[in-house]
């Protein structure tokens, strides 16, 4: 063989290999993003979520029955209510005296005998329905797996049985706002199956020729004692309510497909390709449901696009957009036996010894997941505290938009994880939600600005709810400030987006109309102190020092004072970029300077939950209220020491005293842990996370299934990754690299975590040190990076991407 031919074989083989590396590398890489079973889910948490963030599935992967169970965001029980005691104002007042005047106890009696309107709640979010598919009796069942690609939005399922192949895949379209199945039988055997909706009520199913199902149904709500009402103090009028349709089209390749009563028969196809779409009448402009929408039109009229569309089209159309969003952000511990693992052993294997860094991996990926499923930019409501997915008739908590950390918590991995799109429908929904309050504020509170309390719906309540009148009061009356939270939300989106369109037109009148509502139900005791009353710490109590009575009722708790600190601070800067809002500022100034400090005990350094040092009911209570001004608010830093360290006992003696048992209170620790720069810690909350319960999949079920401890725990293990909070002497954003990274994260990438000031960031590191890191400016500026101890000044112009040299980084 001559020299150049040899030299050119050598290099031939050269590249095949080098292909054939990198095509392995990218195997690896997708089967990182696969959870996976070796059989069909018994439990609806090990079913697998597929959503759009209108329609939402759990996909069980049955192979004697297959069950798709549906949601649709918006098909919700109850109509709109606004309750409130009558003559609110006035009573308010007396109570605020009583506070003033030390009487906490009197205040509280009068309060739980005066300040509950019925009905106390509302209803439930309720499920679409049940997509069932029944095949006829087969031979056992081999080789099965049923696996979700996060990466790809398809949920799949194989096995084999009656001599044949068996693959279905599914998945649910932003495109085309619908759900698609396909059933494809490889070999002697057939498809022979039928299809069919159920409802437990309120609905009416029928099948029709050419393959249709069509179920159109009316909530219909009764009230107690006719029927079971979930909160004693009432949930709302009955009455024919909420309309919604859904529509089905089956299609066959072989065989045949028939309409047989309210189901379809399927008999001896090849292929059987399922289309679902749905409506409600709902009007987010109304925060109702409005007569004019006709549901069962916007059903068949989005059903009539899909019909004509391929198989192979409608699901490349729908890859595609979802990978758009989902692979913004990649990360990897490394590569690890357990990778090949199913997923529930793999999470039985962690409960027992615990290190498997790609599990965490997974579990950070999923949150990212759950959030584009249940909360996407043309979704029309926000994700709720199921995401999208519930199969109760009356969730628990009704499956709200709590105001008091849930909410917030969902959206908190939004940018830091680069899928802001997910808060456009939180944005739209809650200014409607001011809009409806301001009138409220006026007659409630003698304010022009507007506010919401802790419980809300879909139907824009914002006045105290809870289960019972006691609770009401309790949960409600004594919080009228978590409205004025959720600003900060998208406050810290402002921050990273840089978007002063959206700071002027959307983000500044809710900043100031929460201002300006604080401002007017400020209370000055006689030494000219400013108290924000009554109020209470979400959900823990006292020991009132007159009495001995445990009680909520308080003057200016530490977490109302963190939310009207954070909120004046984001209202003055805001109004300052802007250039407006001079005079309110001028208010705002001279109410902060009356404002007492955030409280530490002298006795032990805590930061305290009240204004004095007090005993706890609950001394490792769930929530973590009064250190908001650690997280997610920016009150304190390791810029205000002695209040960071005060932060640092308060939480160590939460958890000291058994902190959590909800899978969101342990997401909330975590975030405290990142920010405290403790990662040992907030990698503790994440084993936590994965191994608390009989858990066999990444579902938060620490208590019942809250999507927020998982969308926490993402953002959590962002924070781990990457801070970007605090500010520099020049006012540019400070981007910390590794902040808080825990021994078992040695080893590591990361690409498209989003800092604020609009910067991206891609990170590689080895032995806790890093390796190399990229910063991309999407709109230019200049920021600080921070790694150990070593500061780096950064300006990049608008679509600038620049390696951070390791000499002036690296310690």
């Amino acid at each position: 063989m001559k020299g150049q031919e040899f030299g050119m074989l050598i290099a031939i083989f050269l590249l095949f290999n080098l292909v054939g590396c990198k095509v392995q590398e990218k195997e690896i890489q997708n089967n990182k993003m696969v959870l996976w079973y070796q059989s069909p889910a018994k439990k609806w948490t090990d079913a697998f979520p597929l959503g759009n963030g209108k329609l939402g599935a759990m996909c069980f992967g049955g192979t004697d029955v297959e069950r798709f169970q549906l949601n649709e965001k918006t098909l919700w029980a109850g109509s709109p209510s606004n309750p409130y005691a009558q003559d609110y104002h006035n009573k308010l007042k007396k109570i605020q005296n009583l506070i003033l005047e030390g009487k906490i106890l009197e205040a509280n009696n009068f309060g739980l005998e005066n300040m509950g309107a019925a009905p106390t709640s509302f209803r439930s979010y309720e499920p679409l329905a049940d997509l069932l598919i029944s095949f006829d009796k087969r031979d056992s069942i081999q080789n099965y797996r049923r696996e979700l690609d996060m990466s790809q939005g398809v949920h799949r399922v194989t096995y084999s049985t009656s001599g044949s192949e068996i693959l279905s895949e599914s998945f649910i379209s932003a495109v085309d706002n619908a759900l698609y199945i396909r059933i494809a039988s490889k070999g002697r055997g057939k498809i022979n199956c039928s299809i069919g909706l159920e409802r437990a009520k309120d609905a009416i199913i029928k099948a029709l020729p050419n393959g249709l199902l069509h179920m159109d149904g009316q909530i219909v709500d009764v009230e107690a004692p006719k029927a079971r009402d979930e909160n004693a103090g009432g949930s709302g009028a009955g009455g024919e309510h909420m309309r919604f349709a859904a529509r089905v089209k089956g299609e066959v390749k072989g065989g045949s497909i028939t309409a047989v009563e309210d189901r379809l028969e399927v008999k001896d196809a090849d292929e059987l390709i399922i289309k679902l779409t749905a409506a409600t009448d709902y009007n987010l402009a109304k925060l109702n449901f409005d007569s004019t929408i006709d549901p069962a039109v916007l059903a068949n009229e989005n059903l009539n696009k899909l019909i004509a569309a391929p198989w192979l089209q409608s699901r490349q159309k729908h890859v595609e957009d979802h990978r758009n969003l989902f692979e913004r952000v990649a990360l990897d511990f490394g590569n690890s036996p357990k990778d090949s693992l199913p997923t529930d052993q793999r999470l039985l294997l962690y409960k027992e010894e615990g290190q498997d860094p790609g599990l965490e991996a997974q579990l950070f990926q999923f949150g990212r997941y759950l959030l584009l499923g249940s909360s996407r930019a043309d979704a029309i409501l926000p994700a709720n505290l199921q995401g999208i997915w519930s199969d109760r008739m009356w969730a628990p908590w009704e499956a709200d938009y709590h105001l008091n950390v849930n909410l917030q918590m969902n959206y908190w991995p939004a940018d830091v994880t680069n899928i802001p799109e997910t808060l456009d429908p939180l944005v739209n929904w809650f200014a409607l939600i001011a809009k409806t309050s301001k009138p409220l504020a006026k007659e409630m509170y003698g304010s022009d600005g507007w506010f919401s309390h802790h419980a809300s719906n879909p139907f824009g309540r914002v006045t105290p709810s809870a289960s019972t009148f006691a609770s009401q009061f309790n949960n409600g009356v004594l919080d009228a400030l978590p409205g004025a939270w959720m600003t900060m939300n998208l406050w810290d989106h402002y921050e990273f987006s840089q978007d002063k369109v959206f700071l002027k037109e959307k983000l500044y009148p809710l900043l100031s109309g929460a201002s300006e509502f604080i401002l007017d139900v400020l209370v000055a005791d006689s030494q000219g102190v400013l108290h924000f009353m009554p109020s209470s710490s979400p959900e823990n109590q006292y020991r009132d020092l007159a009495t001995g009575q445990m009680m909520r009722i308080t003057s200016t708790s530490t977490y109302h004072l963190s939310i009207i600190k954070a909120v004046f601070k984001a209202t003055l800067e805001a109004g300052s970029i802007l250039g407006i809002g001079t005079e309110q500022g001028d208010r705002i100034l001279k109410a902060e300077a009356a404002l007492p400090a955030l409280p530490v005990d002298p006795n032990n350094g805590r930061l305290m939950e009240w204004r004095q040092p007090l005993e706890e009911k609950e001394p490792g209570h769930r929530h973590l209220s009064h250190l908001l001004g650690l997280h997610p608010f920016t009150l304190i830093t390791n810029e205000t020491p002695e209040l960071y360290e005060a932060a640092r006992k308060s939480l160590e003696w939460r958890e000291q005293n058994g902190q959590g048992g909800m899978g969101w209170a342990y997401a909330h620790g975590l975030l405290m842990h990142a920010r405290l720069l403790e990662g040992e810690k907030a990698h503790k909350s994440v084993a936590t996370l994965l191994s608390k319960g009989k858990k066999s999949s990444l579902m938060n079920t620490i208590g019942p299934f809250q999507i927020d401890g998982n969308l926490g725990a993402t953002a959590g293990i962002a924070e781990m990754l990457l801070q970007s909070h605090t500010k520099d002497e020049n006012g540019d954003f400070v981007i910390h690299l590794l902040p808080a990274i825990p021994e078992d994260w040695s080893n590591g990438k990361v690409s498209g975590l989003k800092a604020r000031g609009n910067f991206e960031v891609d990170m590689d590191w080895s032995n806790g040190k890093l390796i190399s890191a990229w910063l991309y400016s999407r709109n230019g500026g200049s920021c600080s990076i921070k790694s150990g101890d070593k500061l780096m000044k950064v300006t990049l112009k608008a679509g600038e991407k620049k390696e951070l040299t390791l000499e002036t980084i690296s310690n």
